[in-house]
């Protein structure tokens, strides 16, 4: 398979300079570089099954994303130090710059599936960076078998300081004047947090100020430690506001509830599931309170209008721990027993449900834009997903991790939501029906049937799109994460539609849990889902296949293609090739380039055709110590050829690369070479 984005970092700054200059500046060949000699180890401890991708996506903060899976190392302790100390030998492959001390540990767990995972945070000058984690797997033989998440590569650290110029009690004076509010909720914490922005690190003071009038807002703001000054703010409510939305319609069926009698009280506390906390339900009585007030009731029926967005609320948040406690084995949200707590009747006439960090939310909307939003299992289903996510990848809410963010809510919510529709729990046939996947569709426009919120079977319907070519660039709703989340929505759609809901559920939950990290971008959940999909069905399997073909579709990287002659992507990894044979193989992303190797004799003459061309690839010729001897540059698609006698005997490469960063999955070129 071709994953070749590391062998660009063996000679990146060739092809960036090249890229851009006359076709007569030639790539040079480095083979003592510290991330080649890595790259080299690591191939040769996985025989040739190295899978990797290293890339930057488009957002601000320019995060390398880290996909490498293979024998990474040889057999050793599966232990918090030995993670550490993998990371720190191979931290130049990722860009690290710090000496030592540039991982902390966060995490060590053990999967179902007998993979240790652990998880660890970058530091710079000993504080961690925002949304820089990654992921060291071993395996049950204690071998390194993958390393994923995002690091801040190639940046230098903010200069160090003997004592901060700001005070942490004036970062709390300076993150409060960024808002109004009548008075706080909780106390201001104060951490610091290294982030980084247009490739520049600042040292800054993570300021959290919450508050819930006038009205509910949970704020994360990022002060200057020397300067004062506000490099940025980041939003922790999870919702879905009335741009987009999220809601519930009681339909006036009979759920059955689990209550908690106190004396004469039925109150909306369920006892009956296999965790440490309860799930409880409150009513804010139409006014801006958190939780609340305990719905109860003298009798065990409660039947009367005032009660419905309270029974659905009950009732669908026993639904979703079913779902993930009974197929996926996660018990509640933060899978350690925490109390589901809903607060139903919010304010008044309000179009508006949500996660806030601690609990869900929801209003009874104005009757017309959104009925009752407690009432849609779907809805329900998405924002405590919300705190899923915020207990285990805790996806940055920004751009494509933000789009991501909803989209995992949105998938996840569709499928418990068909969980439910179906019976699965006692037994019933999980169907895949297109009309399912619609999200909203029970409480959005209760005057108006049919319509929906966001469809995932065809988000374009809805104003999102459907595939990466058509992604939205804005400033609005964090970048866009409530409309770009139709891209990979669609994605889970086609999963689905292959292989049904309960291994699309299975797939998409390890996905999300134990390959994805704050950064992961739209690539990177391609490579986490791939990786769940492998541990569970198997490298070869149907269920990758249906992940690998359902991303290219919505143009989310590219189908895995064979090539016999990988790795070749430098000259110590080159493919040796005998006299007359013909090679076809791909220049398969914007970075690939083939070595091939031959043993030339003095004085006979080499003649090397390049031909069946998709796009403007070159060709040349290297002798053994790595000096150009000839090249063939033609434009366009136009056949490439040299002809050259030496004049020594030894190894001579021959180098096939795109020029201007071309290259085809499509198309493969034919490389014949006589010597």
């Amino acid at each position: 398979m071709k994953k070749k984005i590391i062998s660009s970092l063996i000679a990146l700054s060739v092809i960036t300079t090249y890229a851009v200059q006359a076709k007569a500046l030639e790539p040079s060949i480095n083979t003592n570089d510290k991330k080649s000699e890595i790259m080299d180890k690591l191939s040769k401890l996985s025989e040739g099954k190295l899978k990797t991708d290293l890339h930057k996506s488009n957002e601000k903060d320019g995060k390398l994303h880290v996909f490498v899976s293979g024998k990474l190392s040889e057999k050793q302790n599966i232990d918090e130090k030995s993670a550490l100390t993998f990371l720190e030998d191979n931290r130049a492959l990722f860009g690290v710059k710090g000496d030592s001390n540039n991982f902390k540990i966060l995490s060590i767990n053990k999967d179902n599936l007998g993979f240790t995972n652990v998880k660890a945070a970058q530091l710079m000058n000993g504080i961690p960076v925002r949304g820089a984690e990654i992921l060291v797997q071993f395996n049950k033989d204690g071998i390194v078998s993958n390393v994923s998440g995002s690091v801040a590569n190639d940046i230098d650290s903010p200069k160090s300081l003997v004592a901060s110029t700001i005070t942490d009690k004036q970062a709390i004076d300076i993150a409060k004047k960024q808002f109004k509010f009548n008075s706080l909720s909780k106390d201001p914490t104060v951490e610091k947090q290294i982030i980084v922005l247009n490739n520049k690190a600042y040292e800054t003071y993570k300021v959290n100020i919450y508050y819930l009038d006038p009205e509910i807002a949970n704020w994360d703001v990022f002060i200057d430690t020397n300067s004062g000054s506000v490099i940025d703010k980041q939003s922790k409510i999870r919702f879905d506001g009335a741009a987009t939305g999220t809601g519930t319609s009681v339909d006036g069926s009979s759920k059955p509830l689990n209550l908690y009698l106190s004396g004469s009280s039925y109150q909306m506390i369920d006892t009956t599931k296999p965790m440490t906390g309860q799930i409880k339900t409150y009513t804010a009585n139409n006014k801006q309170v958190e939780p609340g007030t305990l719905v109860v009731n003298s009798s065990s029926t409660f039947n009367t209008t005032a009660f419905k967005a309270s029974v659905s609320a009950h009732y669908f948040a026993g639904v979703v721990y079913d779902f993930y406690k009974n197929l996926l084995g996660r018990n509640s949200i933060d899978n350690n027993g925490m109390s589901i707590i809903s607060t139903t009747h919010y304010d008044t006439a309000y179009n508006n449900a949500y996660w806030d960090g601690n609990q869900m939310v929801y209003g009874d909307g104005d009757g017309t834009t959104f009925t009752y939003l407690s009432g849609d299992l779907d809805v329900i289903g998405h924002e405590l997903t919300h705190g899923v996510t915020q207990y285990t990848a805790n996806l940055n809410y920004q751009d494509e991790p933000g789009a991501l963010n909803e989209s995992m809510s949105d998938v996840l919510g569709v499928l418990i939501e068909t969980y439910d529709k179906y019976n699965v729990k006692s037994g019933g046939t999980w169907q895949f029906n297109s009309a399912d996947w619609v999200v909203g569709d029970d409480v959005y426009t209760p005057g108006t049937a049919g319509d929906a919120l966001r469809s995932l079977a065809n988000p374009t319907l809805y104003g999102q799109p459907a595939t990466y070519s058509n992604y939205v660039h804005t400033t609005s709703d964090y970048g866009g994460v409530h409309t770009n989340s139709g891209i990979t929505n669609k994605a889970a759609y086609l999963v689905a539609q292959t292989l049904g809901c309960e291994k699309t559920s299975k797939i998409y939950y390890r996905g999300l849990t134990t390959y994805m990290t704050a950064s992961t971008d739209f690539l990177g959940a391609r490579n986490a889902l791939a990786k769940a999909a492998t541990d569970l069905y198997g490298a070869s399997s149907a269920e990758v296949t249906a992940v690998n073909n359902a991303f290219t579709t919505v143009g989310i990287g590219s189908t895995s293609i064979s090539d016999p002659y990988e790795p070749n992507d430098s000259t110590s990894q080159a493919y040796a090739i005998t006299s007359g044979t013909t090679y076809s193989s791909y220049i398969a992303t914007s970075t690939d380039k083939d070595y091939y190797k031959l043993s030339a004799t003095a004085g006979k003459a080499i003649s090397i055709n390049l031909t069946n061309l998709p796009k403007d690839y070159d060709l040349y010729l290297y002798n053994s110590s790595g000096t150009l001897v000839a090249k063939s540059i033609n434009g366009s698609t136009t056949s490439e050829s040299i002809s050259y006698t030496p004049s020594t005997s030894g190894t001579y490469y021959v180098l096939v690369f795109g020029y201007n960063s071309a290259y085809s999955t499509a198309t493969k070129y034919n490389l014949k070479a006589t010597f």
